[in-house]
């Protein structure tokens, strides 16, 4: 049995991560700030009794919000957070370098090729032939056990109107922060099924709702006051 390291951090943090838009401002806006100042909430507790990760804590270049990295990364400052302002730098860097080996000699010659290639893989996949009539309905088959029209109830969350399950948490860009998170805060390493099993586990006991919204934002109005 795993330990469950993430609880209610975790969610936060992918629950943020599905509420992303590249602008400098995104945290701010109205939809997805509720939810960033609960996290930031927890991480000024988890900082409180993680004192050594203190340098761990940064700010993202681009939009300024706070949050952890590795310890190898501590002091930098050109860091961009794991919410999407780091995948969206990467994938504007990686247009830059495909677009400037299309303009080459050697990339215009490769581009052709390539078009040339899906041209007459095109051109192979015809339609098949109908004639005119609509395809056969099937019957639906019950799944397991279940009769059908019965369906098994899927365990879910909702963080500020972010419905967060198994689907959200299983294909999460948000898993390989949460791992660097587990090994600083917990000491434990865990491969990508594991975490999600620990995910999933806290998902279905629900550990989030123990503690009340309004816990989150009496906290974080204590520590930084008007």
């Amino acid at each position: 049995m795993y330990p469950d390291p993430l609880g209610e951090p975790g969610f936060f943090v992918i629950g943020i991560e599905k509420l992303f838009s590249y602008c400098s401002d995104w945290h701010q806006q109205n939809q997805v700030n509720p939810l960033v100042r609960q996290y930031q909430a927890v991480l000024d507790s988890l900082l409180r009794s993680h004192p050594e990760l203190t340098e761990c804590a940064t700010h993202c270049v681009e939009c300024g919000i706070r949050f952890l990295t590795h310890p190898r990364n501590a002091g930098r400052i050109n860091l961009r957070c794991p919410f999407g302002c780091g995948r969206h730098h990467r994938r504007r860097r990686c247009n830059e370098r495909v677009a400037k080996h299309y303009a080459t000699p050697h990339g215009r010659r490769k581009k052709k090729q390539l078009n040339a290639r899906r041209s007459r893989a095109g051109s192979v996949a015809t339609p098949p032939e109908s004639d005119g009539m609509p395809p056969p309905i099937e019957p639906d088959e019950p799944i397991g056990n279940r009769s059908p029209g019965e369906s098994e109830a899927v365990p879910t969350l909702t963080l500020d109107g972010i419905t967060l399950d198994e689907s959200t948490i299983s294909s999460s860009g948000m898993l390989p922060h949460l791992r660097m998170l587990v090994a600083l805060i917990e000491g434990v390493r865990l491969d990508r099924q594991q975490l999600v099993d620990c995910l999933l586990r806290a998902l279905r006991q629900h550990s989030i709702v123990r503690r009340r919204r309004v816990d989150y934002v009496l906290a974080f109005l204590n520590q930084h006051p008007p």
